[in-house]
This record gives C-alpha cells, sequence and structure tokens, in this order.
C-alpha cells in the first residue's frame, strides 16, 4: 500500500510539474516583472525591410521595366514584358533552384505592375518608386 501511494504521490507531482511546463504562467517559473517597450506594435508584411534598390535582380527588374516602357506604357505588350520578367527571374542567381515557385508567386504582377504605370508614370522615376509600387514601403 505505501508503494501504491508513493507511486501515486510521484504521478502527481509529475502531472503536476508536467502542466507548469506546458502553462508556464501557471508554473512554478518566475518570470521577473513584466517588460514594456514603447516600439510600436505593427509589422511589416513583407519577408523583410531590406532595401530591394540596390540588390542585383531588382536593380534589373527596374532597368527592364523602364526599358520596356520606354515606348509608352498604353504600347506595352503584357505577353512580352511578362516572358521578359520571367526570363529574368529564371537566369538570375537570387532565387537559384526555386525560380519556378517564384515565377508562379508573381505572375499576376505583371499586369497590375502595367496598370499602375499607366495611371501614375512617376513610378518610374527612381527605383524607390518603383520599389513602392511594387511592394509598399519599407
Amino acid at each position: 500500500m505505501k508503494t501504491t501511494l508513493s507511486c501515486l504521490l510521484a504521478v502527481l507531482l509529475l502531472a503536476y510539474n508536467a502542466a507548469g511546463i506546458a502553462n508556464p504562467q501557471h508554473g512554478f517559473f518566475n518570470h521577473g516583472e513584466p517588460t514594456t517597450t514603447e516600439e510600436p506594435a505593427t509589422f511589416s508584411m513583407r519577408e523583410n525591410d531590406r532595401a530591394l534598390c540596390g540588390t542585383p535582380f531588382w536593380d534589373d527588374l527596374y532597368a527592364l521595366t523602364v526599358n520596356v516602357f520606354s515606348v509608352g506604357a498604353s504600347k506595352v505588350k503584357l505577353h512580352d514584358y511578362e516572358e521578359q520578367i520571367f526570363s529574368l527571374v529564371r537566369s538570375s542567381e537570387e532565387f537559384g533552384g526555386s525560380a519556378g515557385a517564384f515565377i508562379e508567386h508573381i505572375k499576376e504582377i505583371p499586369a497590375q505592375l502595367v496598370q499602375i504605370i499607366i495611371e501614375d508614370s512617376a513610378v518610374l522615376d527612381s527605383c524607390a518608386n518603383f520599389s513602392v509600387a511594387m511592394v509598399g514601403p519599407p
């Protein structure tokens, strides 16, 4: 009987400790004083906030777009522009073996970008403007 009670007590203690580990706010852990921060509770939807302009792929994409649109936005042939972008992605070292997945991810963007540039040609005035038009502000 003593052994059974000892085992039962051990099991209960293990279960109580496991509950504390699984839910630390109610366990044995002393987390110290709560911390607060003055930083806003916002986040970027971009994968990271590094500057896009200045990277080889991004600079090439911007130069390609400026060149394609030099004939006038209304004269751009969407299919040709898409193929040039997808070719650039395939040839870029930035995507390695995942170029196909990236092309699938961006397949709707060239058409959207054409429309954006038709509505606001200032997008092509600088790489920074182009970057904001493509992915939003950093």
